[in-house]
């Protein structure tokens, strides 16, 4: 199975997704974190996960008769990748957006304004160093924000970075 074939599917984008964020959890932490899905089907997606590499296991202990996992991101996996997988999961990223879109139009009586919802493209001039710095405190930013409280509303948040090959005239 191809990674974009992998990640195409919702529940295991949200999983890298959650472990993106918090560099690496247990099973049990990405199910709490994802209370939307069903826990049989996160277990049954980070199996699948594990099993094509996308996702290591990084320390094993036991808990109250149970092997609990602590998982992360393969690193390899992703700095291998080629240009045209890096295209592919970018259309897949775009299309899984897209998708959120479709369906959220899809429904008539949306309040885009009510609902927050916002799209916005922002082009900065920032060398490397200050990229990660800017990566890394967008990175504490939302992880203020990852605990919910009673009322909050479940909101999707992409940042898609990508160098400009053209420079505007």
């Amino acid at each position: 199975m191809n990674l974009s074939d992998i990640l195409s599917n919702p529940t295991r984008m949200r999983i890298v997704q959650h472990l993106q964020m918090n560099k690496e959890s247990t099973t049990r932490q990405i199910a709490e974190d994802l209370e939307d899905i069903p826990a049989p089907t996160i277990y049954r997606h980070i199996n699948l996960l594990l099993k094509e590499d996308v996702l290591v296991i990084k320390e094993e202990r036991k808990v109250r008769g149970t092997t609990e996992r602590l998982l992360a991101l393969n690193e390899g996996l992703w700095s291998s990748r080629g240009s045209s997988d890096i295209s592919d999961l970018a259309y897949q990223f775009l299309m899984s957006i897209y998708g959120s879109f479709r369906e959220y139009g899809s429904e008539s009586g949306r309040d885009p304004v009510a609902d927050r919802l916002c799209l916005r493209t922002c082009m900065i001039r920032l060398s490397d160093e200050k990229f990660d710095r800017f990566l890394g405190e967008y990175s504490e930013l939302l992880g203020r924000y990852l605990e919910s409280e009673d009322g909050d509303k479940l909101r999707s948040i992409s940042i898609i970075s990508s160098p400009v090959m053209k420079e505007a005239e």
